[in-house]
């Protein structure tokens, strides 16, 4: 789920080619657990344009997505629950659910002060992703709800993971990717903040300066607002060079 579709057995590539029954098995994934009644379904899949045939049409799509998971010995994952369908994937493995158990360790043991082994598993936790959700995916609201909230999940990861490396004083190894991500997040404020602190502590103290002027004219002029009070406290110790601040505080990102 976090990157094109795949589906495997064993090694063996079991994701469906056709892109409508693709996009229903993602959706089933998305939903897994849950009876999504059959009008929901062709709601989804074809938006607000569903030929006349589209019930008949999904009928098929199960059909052929019912074939392709059938466990050895005929049993499949996709009941029929009236009014709909719904899978269940309880023997299953999802990218998803082992990046959220990695991610979730991870928290405890940043809060914890163990900030090694939290810088380990949330890159473990990182590293799961190979794209955009559901990338090629056509979008559908159940779809959308899911890559939208795996995206934040992602980002919350990432500011843990690079607030772990800056508690290990790794400072250095940061800032490329910081770079980056402020360029690709232009209103996420953590990211700068975190990102003026390793630069201060890499003894760039200009450069710090320069990214919370860039990020105070993007907020501005994106939301017509001041930097939120965490962005602020880092542009105020670097001009004062407080030191207690800067090389111990301000580091871990707001509670999500």
């Amino acid at each position: 789920m976090l990157g094109p579709l795949r589906v495997t057995r064993g090694g063996v590539d079991l994701t469906p080619a056709p892109p409508k029954i693709a996009k229903l098995l993602a959706l089933l994934i998305v939903h897994s657990g849950e009876t999504i009644p059959g009008d929901r379904l062709v709601t989804e899949l074809w938006e607000q344009d569903p030929p006349r045939c589209a019930t008949a049409s999904l009928r098929v799509y199960v059909s052929q997505l019912r074939k392709l998971l059938n466990h050895p010995g005929g049993c499949s994952p996709i009941l029929t629950a009236p009014p709909g369908y719904i899978l269940d994937i309880s023997t299953a493995t999802l990218d998803a659910a082992e990046f959220e158990k990695l991610y979730e360790i991870g928290r405890v043991h940043y809060a914890a002060g163990d900030f090694a082994l939290a810088s380990d598993l949330l890159q473990r936790a990182l590293e799961i992703w190979r794209g955009p959700v559901l990338d090629g995916i056509s979008g559908s609201c159940g779809t959308d709800s899911f890559a939208a909230i795996e995206e934040e999940k992602r980002l919350n990861c990432t500011e843990l993971s690079i607030a772990s490396a800056l508690e290990l004083a790794r400072h250095h190894e940061v800032i490329e990717d910081l770079m980056g991500l402020v360029v690709r997040h232009p209103l996420r404020e953590p990211f700068y903040r975190q990102l003026m602190i390793a630069l201060y502590r890499a003894g760039r103290q200009g450069d710090a300066l320069d990214v919370y002027r860039s990020a105070r004219r993007v907020i501005h002029e994106e939301l017509g607002v001041e930097p939120g009070p965490g962005l602020r406290r880092a542009q105020e110790a670097i001009l004062r060079a407080d030191a207690a601040f800067l090389d111990t505080a301000g580091v871990a990102p707001l509670a999500h």
